[in-house]
């Protein structure tokens, strides 16, 4: 498996802000369409939030991720995303977190539509936390 410097170098990742983890805009296409590559570690992970819009997360390398959701009407889902478990797709409004489970890194590509903007993402009130413990270790 490559070192994780290595994987921030071959694709000119930077680290996100708010979220965590490393990433790059990658293009647009479509209606407005934009992808991003998205790297989680040992050290960083995608911490819980929501988006306005559906996310489709696609597993390119790496170890395995653990991807909890947390839907509108409160039910909880893990998802695991590997190389036999390559895309989630996680629908608007859901609370959504993931961490590495297995490995150094694992490497995404999300895609959304529309792109990306900044109004489209929130961070959880102590409610949210309150009501699903398990989120408490999605948080930086």
């Amino acid at each position: 498996m490559a070192a994780v410097s290595d994987i921030i170098m071959r694709h000119d990742l930077s680290p996100l802000p708010g979220e965590g983890g490393y990433f790059r805009f990658i293009d647009t296409f479509g209606e407005n369409s934009g992808c991003i590559y998205y790297l989680i570690t040992r050290d960083t992970f995608s911490s819980l939030h929501r988006l306005t819009d559906d996310e489709m997360w696609f597993f390119l390398e790496g170890g395995e991720a653990e991807q909890l959701i947390i839907h509108p009407d409160g039910r909880e889902e893990v998802r695991r995303l590997s190389a036999s478990c390559r895309s989630s797709l996680v629908k608007a409004e859901c609370w959504q977190g993931t961490k590495l489970r297995s490995g150094e890194y694992a490497l995404f590509s999300t895609v959304m539509s529309p792109r990306y903007r900044d109004d489209m993402y929130s961070s959880p009130s102590a409610d949210v936390i309150d009501a699903h413990p398990a989120a408490k270790e999605f948080l930086p």
